[in-house]
């Protein structure tokens, strides 16, 4: 299982509907492949509370470990990724939702003065929630007892899940109003966010054949090394690593769903040689691609 997106990384899935805009589920992170979910983003507002283990959690290039009973806000628009720690597995309860649920209408004041504080701030990514704030120790009680809600009733009551959100947000809108002090607020660059969007979409749609720097950072106009310090910047990861994870990536979807010889996918994945292709996906994966693809047949 992974994340579904498009060139730019946007994910596709449906976070509720027109009607109600808000998706909560619980999520373990092992029924990812590879233990972790990809970088991503979407238009709606998120906050993860970790029920139990541990996860690493990244936004914008910033990574954060998560601890049971922790929490983090993920403003929306934000390039976020998680994995596990440790190869230790970790349950979190996610809640995606669209602003618009809280201030109702365009130019409600609700909106001008609570919601778009936040949302439209271009300093503020993401908030940490973290027990050393009152405020923040709010927020996560709150989002304990939605998990208890959604446990004992998938179809929470609209209403009662309105008055939580409220009451969560108000809690982060106190939590923001401080948040120079005693929160983690990263600067955010809208161009920034754009570029790094082109050369991911550069990459998915060229991961087939030999990809070489050069042309990746032309594609953006910026010189090789500036290309680099970008994207290890912004993703923590440097851009060669980045497209051999990519490539492994896609290469599981082959596997599953192809009868494409090991040699044959790892050239339409972009790999030299099949060798080359099965040591790192021993290296990422801890098996060989024939292991898993058995591995596979053999749960069917």
């Amino acid at each position: 299982m992974q994340i579904i997106v498009d060139n730019q990384q946007k994910e596709l899935k449906m976070h509720g509907s027109k009607e109600y805009p808000i998706l909560i589920s619980k999520e373990v992170l092992s029924r990812y492949d590879k233990g972790y979910f990809l970088d991503h983003w979407h238009p709606e507002l998120e906050f993860t509370y970790i029920i139990e283990g541990e996860i690493l959690y990244t936004i914008n290039g910033f990574e954060h470990l998560l601890k049971k009973g922790q929490g983090i806000f993920c403003n929306q628009n934000m390039m976020h990724s998680g994995k596990m720690h440790n190869r230790q597995d970790c349950e979190y309860l996610s809640i995606t939702f669209l602003p618009k649920l809280i201030y109702g209408f365009e130019l409600s004041r609700i909106k001008t003065k609570y919601i778009d504080e936040i949302v439209k701030n271009p300093s503020l990514t993401h908030l940490l929630l973290l027990d050393n704030d009152q405020d923040a120790k709010n927020i996560l009680q709150n989002l304990s007892e939605v998990y208890t809600l959604y446990l004992n009733n998938k179809e929470i009551n609209e209403l009662k899940l309105l008055t939580y959100l409220s009451t969560i947000w108000m809690n982060l809108y106190d939590c923001f109003e401080k948040s120079k002090s005693e929160f983690t607020v990263c600067a955010y660059n809208e161009k920034d966010l754009n570029r790094l969007k082109k050369i991911l979409e550069y990459i998915q749609n060229n991961y087939g054949r030999k990809l070489s720097l050069e042309e990746i950072a032309d594609s953006i106009n910026i010189c090789t090394n500036e290309c680099c310090r970008f994207f290890k910047k912004h993703m923590n990861s440097t851009i060669s690593t980045y497209i051999l994870s990519y490539r492994i990536e896609k290469s599981l979807y082959l596997l599953d769903n192809t009868d494409l010889s090991i040699t044959d996918l790892a050239h339409n994945i972009g790999f030299s040689s099949a060798s080359y292709y099965t040591q790192i996906f021993r290296k990422q994966m801890g098996f060989t691609p024939i292991q898993y693809r058995n591995r596979k047949n053999n749960q069917l």
